[in-house]
């Protein structure tokens, strides 16, 4: 399973809280909408519904004083009060069917408009009989409008004794709404508190844990202990970055038993030479007196090598640390190839010779110029001819070669081009494993026990310092060809 990046994990606790939080604003939003309609009802419809039932209670009881003063004075205005009354009773019968439709009571409606129209009919029957002064029987009359009138008035009051406990069961589900959302506010907002928290604390303890054990093998490492790999789960950056502290452990160790291994060589390089030469002195004192002078130049010559290998050794680690420093001077100047190939094959041609190996010089005629370092470039020929004679066996051959060459794919220099003179030194020797080819141009590496492990890493980084490359060409018990470009004027 992939694991997720600090970022992904970052973003996903936050996702979760954000969704929790949005999870949270939706329910409320929701339940004070339930709310909000609950209180627009009660407001809007069951209270209005109330006050109108007890308005058009009064206003029939009003009419009925207006019809019994009617009906004993027999005033014309008596019936007139009582008709403007009934018409503001019609529009808030109108009003109030209309609110009890909304609020689900229709067939309440029905029983209230029948009943005062009724009241109405009889009303209005009576008046005509006593506007024609016809007889008729009071008290039965009296009696209907009585009856019909406490109809009425009673459907009133059940409309408003309704509309109160429609009031009272809103109140109490508004109640019952507002403490669920109440507990369910409460309890997601513990949730997310605790989620938060348990996502910081779980993000922080993937990210510290790491990053701790880095501190202590970064310290490890500054007191000397390069052994400290850090294997922890993490995220990929931190993982990424333990991976990278683990090689760079590994390379440190390697690099701290390279330089164990080369002052234990340095120092036998050292003291090899040394003793020869004490050894030497030693018996050149005894004959300068008596001894034939062929033994005392003998002896003067061991000593001259000596002294010469020691000088290579002691520039080889000067040459380093220069090239640490990046204070390496380089003096550029047209030199001509040819005569560094000639200079640097007539220097090991009596070895070769006393070593019974056929030297091969082969340069192209006419070659340009170079602006290179003479010294520097001599040095790096110097070197892979050392490298030749050391590994090739007696009656091996060793081959040098020069040629005009363009060196594709690389940027030319300012002010230069890509052509490239390409020196190439061959050798019938023990060759190179291919896995080496790379490896052996690394400071303090030895493919072999001899040397310092730094000829070829000086070599390299020289000619680079020329705007050349340095490559390796090698089949293993057939011998190796190093080649070198440097860049004509």
């Amino acid at each position: 399973m992939k694991k997720l990046t600090i970022f992904q994990r970052l973003a996903l606790g936050f996702l979760v809280i954000l969704s929790v939080i949005a999870a949270l604003g939706i329910y409320s939003t929701l339940k004070l909408g339930q709310l909000n309609q609950m209180i627009q009802s009660i407001s809007s419809v069951d209270n209005e519904i109330a006050r109108l039932a007890n308005r058009l209670k009064n206003a029939v009881l009003t009419q009925r004083k207006f019809d019994k003063m009617y009906v004993v004075s027999e005033d014309p205005d008596f019936y007139s009060q009582f008709m403007e009354t009934s018409r503001y009773i019609d529009k808030d019968l109108k009003e109030i069917g209309i609110l009890i439709k909304e609020a689900g009571q229709s067939a309440m409606v029905a029983p209230l408009m029948r009943g005062y129209n009724q009241y109405l009919a009889v009303v209005e029957e009576e008046s005509r009989l006593i506007r024609n002064r016809v007889e008729y029987s009071k008290g039965n009359v009296e009696t209907k409008k009585a009856v019909f009138a406490e109809r009425t008035i009673s459907e009133l009051e059940a409309l408003a004794a309704a509309a109160e406990s429609s009031i009272k069961n809103k109140i109490d589900i508004s109640g019952q709404i507002g403490s669920q959302a109440s507990r369910v506010v409460l309890i997601l907002t513990i949730a997310s508190v605790v989620m938060g928290l348990l996502i910081a604390l779980y993000n922080a303890r993937t990210i510290n844990r790491p990053v701790v054990l880095l501190i202590k093998g970064t310290k490890a490492i500054a007191e000397g202990n390069f052994e400290k790999h850090i294997h922890v789960p993490s995220p990929p950056e931190i993982n990424e970055l333990a991976q990278a502290f683990n090689h760079m452990c590994s390379r440190l160790k390697e690099l701290d038993e390279m330089k164990a291994d080369l002052v234990s060589h340095i120092s036998h390089e050292f003291r090899t030479p040394l003793a020869v030469i004490r050894e030497a002195v030693h018996l050149h004192r005894e004959c300068i007196s008596s001894g034939p002078v062929e033994k005392q130049q003998k002896l003067l010559a061991i000593t001259e090598e000596e002294c010469e290998r020691l000088i290579s050794s002691v520039n080889k680690v000067l040459h380093l640390s220069r090239m640490n420093a990046g204070i390496m001077d380089y003096h550029m100047e047209e030199c001509s190839i040819s005569q560094l190939v000639e200079m640097g094959s007539s220097k090991i041609a009596p070895i070769a010779e006393r070593k019974k190996i056929s030297l091969e010089v082969n340069f192209s005629e006419n070659l340009p110029q170079a602006v290179i370092d003479k010294e520097k470039i001599g040095q790096v020929l110097d070197n892979l001819l050392d490298n030749a004679l050391k590994f090739t066996q007696e009656g091996g051959k060793i081959a040098i070669k020069a040629s005009l060459a363009e060196q594709k794919g690389k940027d030319p220099a300012p002010g230069k081009g890509n052509r490239f003179v390409e020196i190439s030194v061959s050798d019938t020797g023990c060759g190179i494993p291919v896995d080496s080819f790379r490896a052996i141009f690394d400071k303090f590496n030895k493919l072999h026990e001899s040397g310092t492990g730094l000829g070829l890493y000086i070599a390299q980084q020289m000619v680079r310092a020329h705007g050349g490359e340095i490559w390796v060409k090698s089949e293993e018990n057939k011998g190796s060809t190093f080649f070198f470009t440097v860049p004509v004027s």
